[in-house]
């Protein structure tokens, strides 16, 4: 009787130990496998709702707007840095629940709060519609680069970076953006302020492209900040 108890017990045990595996596996939170597309040399990571056939019209036209971010990088910089940029993957989402463009260096965060992991070191595109979007044309004409520079700070350079930091604490020293002209007509606390990092991505945009932020040109930013001007050329290469 005693080992019909025990038996018993046992198999009770297992099933309720089954049963509460396939609970908790049932409340995961589950992420899609992305598919992997090449756009003008770079790995796109693709929601597959985005490739759906509702979708379809969507991804393309965001996919031939990332093109043209992606052009713009590809004919300003050296062969030699285009290759490693294109290195650093881009992960593009139908509606993801984060709203702005960005970069994620690490998984603890993504983690977190409840994101895929696999996010880590991915420049984002949460909303394929924000590619297409006139609001994001007129005021970040180079969001891809800005991104694609963090990744690059980050993966290639090191957030650690002793010349940035020190190009970025001088700026602040002299109080060089702490009042400029925004795209709109405004003056504004510049957003390269917040820290070293946005400082990098800021500058990189002002140096390779455009920015929304005075000094928004190349031009501008040598006459403005020439001794970030020299890092940026010693960086990313005399234009």
């Amino acid at each position: 009787m005693k080992l019909k108890a025990l038996a018993l017990f046992l198999s009770l045990n297992v099933a309720y130990l089954c049963l509460s595996s396939a609970e908790e596996k049932k409340g995961e939170k589950r992420f899609y496998d992305p598919v992997i597309k090449t756009v003008e040399g770079w790995t796109i990571e693709y929601d597959p709702k985005l490739l759906s056939k509702e979708n379809k019209a969507l991804g393309e036209e965001a996919t031939k707007a990332l093109a043209n971010h992606l052009q713009r990088i590809k004919y300003i910089l050296s062969k030699e840095k285009v290759v490693v940029l294109q290195k650093l993957p881009i992960r593009i989402d139908l509606q993801h629940e984060l709203g702005n463009m960005q970069y994620h260096p690490g998984k603890r965060w993504l983690i977190n709060n409840g994101y895929d992991p696999r996010l880590e070191k991915r420049v984002h595109i949460p909303r394929a519609h924000s590619l297409l979007s006139r609001g994001t044309w007129a005021k970040h004409p180079y969001v891809i680069l800005h991104e694609l520079a963090h990744a690059y700070h980050d993966q290639i350079l090191s957030f650690d970076n002793k010349e940035i930091i020190q190009a970025y604490q001088a700026s602040e020293k002299k109080g060089l953006y702490e009042r400029v002209l925004l795209f709109s007509g405004r003056k504004v606390k510049h957003y390269a302020r917040t820290n070293h990092k946005e400082f990098f991505a800021e500058m990189t945009e002002s140096y390779l492209g455009v920015n929304d932020f005075y000094p928004f040109v190349r031009a501008e930013l040598k006459e403005h900040d020439p001794s970030t001007y020299a890092l940026m050329q010693k960086i990313w290469g005399k234009i």
